[in-house]
């Protein structure tokens, strides 16, 4: 029955032939409509109501006062400032942890890939609030880690190390590093190993090798990682609410507090809705700008 469906639909027009080629993505394309295009238009929505919808007022008026005060609020800048440092810091220092170990990952012999890919995934099955507790722990004044530092003679005295911007961007590593090796070891892996050869025996240095060659051709796992780790950091809202508490705060606190102690659903819609077309636009900006520096943007070798 399915083939005389599908051969019904080629054998016609160009419609049918392009009605065959998205009946397989029907699938995929009703799960995206159902939980996330009707989703962010119901936020789009409830960010542009003047009140929560209730029972006496189920359709507020439609208003921009809010987007208004989510710009005019020197307390949101401060927000959006420190969301955009706390992912711009957790990205770079997760590429360069995880792109020497991804690159060591795909050179090292059997036994060692297994300990490094168990210990990078290992983060992944620990829960979320463990982990974060974890650190919690550590990073408490006269702590493991101050009592280590302290007993090596390396300090004298309680250092503050939680309720910091170092701290917040440390646990953000470390909680986003597993994806980051994954994605990039993945791409250092498709890198043909002929052309390394080729550059060698051209006389190429091992940096020229890595500038010229490694790192064009695992751009794509550069940038996948670089926007996957700063989607999440910037949207995190655990770990800043307990690593950084209130001396950090970040944007997702505050949409928290809007949807949940202050009930004011527009409000936190609106913040919502600001954080996602920014975070996309960041994205976007920094595809095209890493296509540019790296002279390609075709991802290829020439």
């Amino acid at each position: 029955m399915t083939r005389l469906v599908l051969s019904a639909l080629g054998s016609g027009t160009r419609e049918g032939g392009v009605l065959r080629w998205l009946l397989p993505l029907l699938p995929v394309l009703v799960l995206l409509l159902i939980f996330f295009l009707l989703p962010l238009g119901e936020l789009l929505r409830m960010s542009l109501l003047a009140t929560r919808p209730m029972p006496r007022t189920p359709d507020p008026d439609v208003t921009l006062a809010n987007y208004v005060a989510v710009f005019a609020d020197p307390l949101h800048a401060e927000m959006a400032v420190n969301s955009l440092l706390v992912g711009l810091a957790t990205v770079i220092f997760t590429l360069l942890i995880a792109y020497p170990v991804a690159i060591y990952l795909t050179r090292c012999g059997s036994w060692e890939r297994t300990f490094i890919s168990v210990a990078c995934l290992l983060p992944i099955f620990v829960n979320l609030i463990v982990g974060i507790l974890g650190w919690y722990i550590l990073l408490l004044p006269f702590g493991v880690l101050q009592q280590a530092l302290q007993w090596a003679g390396l300090i004298d005295g309680p250092l503050r190390l939680l309720r910091s911007f170092p701290a917040l961007v440390l646990v953000l590593t470390y909680e986003h590093l597993p994806f980051a090796v994954l994605i990039l070891a993945s791409a250092v892996q498709n890198v043909p190993q002929d052309r390394i050869n080729a550059a060698r025996l051209l006389g190429a240095s091992n940096l020229r090798i890595f500038r010229t060659v490694m790192l064009p051709l695992t751009m794509p796992g550069i940038v996948a990682s670089a926007i996957l780790v700063f989607s999440l950091s910037v949207s995190s809202y655990l770990i800043p609410i307990l690593i950084g508490a209130q001396r950090v705060p970040v944007i997702p606190m505050a949409i928290f507090s809007y949807g949940t102690e202050q009930m004011n659903w527009p409000m936190g819609a609106a913040l919502a809705f600001v954080l996602l077309v920014s975070v996309a636009l960041i994205t976007y900006g920094f595809t095209v700008l890493a296509g540019r520096l790296t002279r390609r943007g075709q991802w290829e070798v020439t």
